[in-house]
């Protein structure tokens, strides 16, 4: 039982570091299909889910002008890393809490800081992905929402949330 705990450790911080992707040219769509699997392992984390990937994915359904691939590229640019670095941060959180709290010398008082921070972390991830959101509905059209809709209709996670 000792080594599961430490193993699950250790799998849950390699996990999301390997969503991160260093390149610096754009991702093809097997790159993004890559960086999408990698982001659902840590996604539990986000309010909002993240939906790059899979607009990246379903470029041609969506039907999106080069001007989007840009703009969507050098947002990825830009917040890629620091949302993946913000959701290992809210992980190393959530864990140091859960150990905190099984410390009898840790007072009620330091896990609520704790908690306070954790919550900190989760509204500059929301922050980022709020970034996202907005970029998408100025630049969608109405008929790639309605693309949108049918993309995301067959991916469980996401369809659930359709009106």
């Amino acid at each position: 039982m000792k080594y599961f705990h430490l193993i699950y450790t250790l799998v849950l911080f390699a996990s999301p570091a390997a969503a991160s992707h260093d390149s610096t040219h754009p991702l093809s769509n097997e790159e993004w299909i890559h960086v999408e699997k990698n982001l659902a392992m840590i996604d539990s984390l986000n309010y909002i889910p993240t939906l790059l990937p899979v607009i990246m994915r379903n470029q041609d359904a969506l039907q999106l002008t080069q001007k989007q691939l840009d703009h969507f590229r050098a947002w990825r640019k830009e917040n890629y890393v620091p949302m993946v670095n913000t959701m290992n941060d809210i992980l190393k959180a959530r864990i140091e809490i859960k150990k905190a709290s099984l410390d009898a010398s840790v007072s009620g008082e330091e896990l609520q800081a704790m908690q306070d921070q954790a919550h900190a972390l989760q509204k500059k991830l929301m922050s980022i992905k709020l970034s996202c959101r907005t970029m998408l509905v100025k630049s969608f059209t109405e008929e790639q929402w309605d693309n949108f809709a049918f993309v995301v209709s067959d991916q469980p996670k996401l369809s659930a949330f359709l009106k």
